[in-house]
């Protein structure tokens, strides 16, 4: 990630040859994967008038993207390839705005934040995400200019600041509708308000003088966080797994997952497409990338900012998660490469860590076009599409629709795949 300045027209060039590729996904047939099919089932039933619900029931996922797709529909043009393209769209925005708060948070010359951003567009993560109908690449690209506003926010003037943080109110609150993780804004957006370290050492005196209404004034914010929390769709789906494995299994498993998920990362190869032998070595790399962030997040702890808050409170949030899902990463991706980066710094001589990173970002940047050419092989896959994505689920859904074959079993259909194919893919019109 230490680009020397000579690179930065390669750089430059090479984010906009990846870009051009990505731009080529739109022509993908819809790619439904099942958290995207409840999304499209919402749209559907709010576009039919019957509000954001799946199958008359509410979904445990918030309507914010699926109320994107009402709107795509509401304009005429709710098909599969208008969906990508809004993907692009905010993956785009999202990748402009992460520059900007690389270089204001973390203090990074141009060429160093240009280069996080090619390697952000270069991680399977992205690529394989901005051709699916989900939450995830709009989160990304709605919330890292909610995050730049507040950075920039905690040092402009009072009446300023007030007004900055006002006109963001309306956007944060869509990103919590996005995805109900937004919440982890509310505590940056109160760091900002107060305006940041300086605010800080400011009322510092006054709240130790009345450190007891302080206290019980962060016991009820704490109390209310905890009944949101406790009372939520997602505590409700998932409290019979806490509720199963025990504390300690449950903390043992979480362990795995996540420097699974983390490995899965710095590797920029997901552990399907990997050899099983490697499952232990990849939650090892896993460990040590955790380990290095949070280094660089210790590195950086007397120059807090509304993005370590942020980022504080979403990992705590998906660290509780207790199941492997390296998209849940997605949103916060080139700041935790923007950390890592602070604490291999902080851990490796320059000399050893320069060779090191151009090995590796080399190695990252080769298997991210390898992903990038296999999406763009399914894109134009054609007729042969229905045979080589996914894992076969909504196969026949696809070969009825794509193909116009008659499936030997109609039972084997999933109902859901061809409504949702039939209805939001612009090839099905002419089968």
């Amino acid at each position: 990630m230490m680009v020397p300045r000579h690179a930065h027209l390669i750089t430059s060039l090479a984010l906009v040859i990846v870009a051009i590729v990505y731009l080529a996904q739109i022509a993908t047939p819809l790619r439904l994967i099942n958290d995207g099919v409840d999304y499209l089932l919402q749209a559907s039933s709010a576009i039919d008038g019957n509000g954001f619900l799946v199958h008359g029931v509410r979904s445990m996922r918030p309507p914010g993207y699926p109320a994107l797709i009402w709107v795509l529909a509401k304009a005429g043009i709710g098909k599969s390839w208008a969906i990508v393209a809004l993907n692009c769209l905010l993956l785009g925005i999202g990748c402009v705005a992460s520059y900007f708060v690389l270089r204001d948070s973390f203090g990074f010359s141009g060429e160093v934040a240009q280069f996080i951003s090619l390697l952000t567009l270069l991680s399977f993560l992205m690529i394989r995400n901005v051709t699916y109908p989900l939450s995830d690449i709009c989160f990304f690209g709605a919330s890292v200019p909610c995050l730049l506003v507040l950075i920039r926010a905690e040092a402009d003037p009072g009446s300023r600041r007030l007004w900055w943080l006002m006109l963001l109110i309306p956007l944060i609150w869509f990103c919590i509708e996005l995805r109900t993780i937004g919440i982890v804004f509310i505590p940056a957006f109160i760091w900002a308000a107060i305006g940041g370290v300086a605010g800080a050492r400011r009322i510092y005196p006054t709240l130790r003088r009345h450190r007891f209404i302080t206290f019980l004034f962060l016991m009820v914010i704490l109390v209310m966080v905890a009944r949101v929390l406790l009372d939520s769709r997602y505590m409700h789906f998932n409290s019979h797994i806490f509720q199963r494995r025990g504390v300690l299994r449950s903390i043992a498993a979480n362990i795995g997952y996540h420097t699974a998920e983390w490995g899965e990362m710095t590797a920029n190869a997901p552990a399907s497409k990997l050899p099983a032998a490697l499952g232990l070595p990849l939650q090892i790399l896993g460990a040590f990338a955790i380990i290095a962030c949070v280094v660089g997040i210790w590195v950086k702890r007397d120059r807090p900012d509304s993005l370590l808050f942020y980022l504080l409170g979403f990992g705590c949030i998906v660290f509780a998660y207790p199941w492997n899902d390296a998209r849940l990463w997605l949103p916060v991706l080139p700041f935790l490469m923007g950390y890592v980066l602070l604490g291999l710094r902080r851990m490796v001589s320059p000399g050893i860590l320069r060779p090191l990173l151009v090995v590796y970002c080399s190695l990252f940047c080769m298997l991210g076009l390898l992903a990038l050419a296999f999406s763009t092989r399914l894109t134009f896959a054609g007729a042969r599409f229905p045979d080589i994505y996914g894992d076969g689920n909504f196969r026949d859904a696809y070969k009825i629709v794509l193909r116009g074959e008659t499936p030997k079993n109609s039972e084997d259909v999933n109902q859901d795949a061809l409504y949702l194919l039939r209805r939001y893919e612009w090839r099905a019109a002419s089968k």
